[in-house]
């Protein structure tokens, strides 16, 4: 072993503690009736040797026993008590442990273990395999061997997307900004509720800004947000989303916050064909932004599953815990990865795998990123619950669809829209109807849940202010690009 920071001490399990390292230099020694971190590094490097005992931080009549034996079968004076010399011996002990891989690979099970509230034991199931990747026996882009140049590949694991404060923006084209209200205080159930929603955001400024927000506007003094929130802040989130995506639990509940506080945050991410999906989540924030928060508390809990209002159970494919390069927070690719691993056209047989997502044969017979019209209108319903009927342009004028789309708008139902869209077809929003002079419509307000639109290509669009995906388009040219639609009723 090397010498770590110049302390004397090979052993990173000794030489990571001031306590130890202190030891080590002659200026400090550890005796029975001591506490602390330094006893607990000093109790699991002797559980490390062999000696059994429990590293909770008091030197106990165990652990002078344990010091009294490492004292003897090394020649020393046998006083229990810890100095440079035992230090120095115990040391010794741990680099002839072989391979020196070995200490270190407990020691980061037991750290994983102790992040996650689980056993070494249950973290060192969770690195192996998953079912579904041992079964799979065929060739794929995310294995080195798939490339002829593959020990070329930068092995990095894509880490959080970038997530700058983003409040609603100044300029709201579609005019559906819950207007703030004079509410008064919250009731004393509701502040208590309040305290543990803050508390288990761990000072991430921009969530807390976003709660103010929500309390500013009135919109957490009554109805489900605020429980569902607490709820979700109380109750531990699945242990894979750390041990195997690296996504801290907080963070969960931090994007859930800022999104129902601006829903433009919702992105399909680039390079997924997940519009149909993004298209349901944003629907849903902007509907019922508490079923969207009790959905996903679902979703991220360990079983990964949740009761929809339709008695279906909604499931999250575990592919979805790893992150890509897609773009999107965290959120997006669990919620959505759910959504099409019911939604797809061959999600009766298959998982929807989120890594794998394309647009190839292969995909769309594994579980591929194409949500059809029935299957979408299926799924909608048992989130959103009530009836809502699927209409074509198959089987009916453009012009005829595009007025159901404009009746249900002005009715202030947000509809999700299939077009004709550059050569294929994609899930938008249609938000707002507006009507020209004479009363008829001339143009609407969509929007796309890539998030954002540069409105080049087929069909003709132009952007909003706001953006955040949001455009408008010639109402004559919805009729012309409608494919169908999921209307209420």
């Amino acid at each position: 072993m090397g010498d770590n920071g110049n302390t004397g001490l090979g052993a990173p399990e000794l030489a990571a503690n001031e306590v130890l390292r202190s030891i080590a230099a002659g200026a400090a020694t550890l005796a029975e009736g001591a506490r602390g971190d330094g006893v607990r590094a000093l109790q699991e490097a002797l559980a490390a040797i062999g000696e059994r005992m429990t590293a909770d931080g008091s030197f106990g009549l165990k652990t002078r026993e344990a010091i009294v034996a490492l004292q003897a079968a090394e020649d020393l004076p046998q006083t229990g008590v810890v100095d440079a010399a035992t230090i120095a011996a115990l040391d010794r002990r741990l680099a002839r442990l072989a391979p020196p891989a070995a200490p270190r690979a407990l020691a980061l099970e037991e750290a994983m273990a102790k992040a996650a509230g689980l056993s070494p034991d249950q973290v060192a199931a969770l690195g192996r395999a998953s079912p579904a990747v041992q079964a799979s026996g065929g060739p794929s882009r995310h294995d080195e061997g798939y490339f002829k140049d593959g020990d070329k590949l930068p092995q990095v694991v894509p880490g959080a997307e970038p997530d700058p404060d983003s409040p609603p923006p100044a300029v709201d084209s579609v005019g559906d900004r819950p207007a703030a209200t004079a509410a008064g205080a919250l009731a004393a159930d509701r502040r208590a509720r309040l305290d543990e929603v803050r508390r288990a955001l761990r000072g991430d400024a921009p969530a807390l800004a976003a709660l103010d927000r929500l309390l500013a506007a009135g919109r957490l003094h009554t109805g489900a947000l605020l429980p569902n929130l607490a709820t979700m802040a109380g109750v531990q989130r699945d242990p894979k989303l750390v041990l195997e995506g690296g996504i801290d639990p907080h963070l969960v509940l931090a994007q859930a916050i800022r999104h129902v506080d601006n829903p433009l945050r919702v992105k399909q991410g680039a390079c997924h064909g997940t519009c149909g999906a993004g298209t349901m989540e944003y629907v849903l924030l902007r509907v019922d932004p508490a079923e969207f928060v009790r959905i996903l508390d679902g979703i991220t809990r360990e079983a990964r599953e949740v009761t929809l209002r339709s008695g279906r159970a909604l499931r999250m494919p575990r592919n979805a815990i790893l992150r890509d390069a897609s773009g999107r927070v965290d959120i997006d690719r669990l919620l959505q990865s759910a959504l099409m691993n019911h939604a797809t056209a061959m999600s009766w047989i298959f998982d929807y795998d989120n890594p794998e997502d394309n647009d190839s044969f292969w995909a769309a017979v594994g579980g591929d990123s194409r949500v059809p019209l029935g299957n979408f209108t299926s799924l909608f319903q048992d989130i959103m619950g009530g009836s809502y009927t699927s209409v074509s342009s198959l089987l009916r004028s453009g012009a005829s669809v595009a007025a159901d789309v404009a009746a249900a708008m002005e009715r202030g139902e947000r509809v999700p829209v299939l077009l004709k869209w550059d050569g294929g077809y994609h899930w938008v929003v249609a938000e707002k109807i507006e009507r020209g002079a004479d009363g008829a419509p001339a143009s609407v307000i969509l929007r796309n849940p890539v998030g954002s639109d540069s409105c080049q290509g087929p069909p003709p669009r132009a952007p909003v202010p706001e953006r955040g995906g949001r455009f408008r388009m010639k109402y004559a040219d919805l009729a012309a690009h409608i494919n169908g639609a999921t209307l209420r009723g």
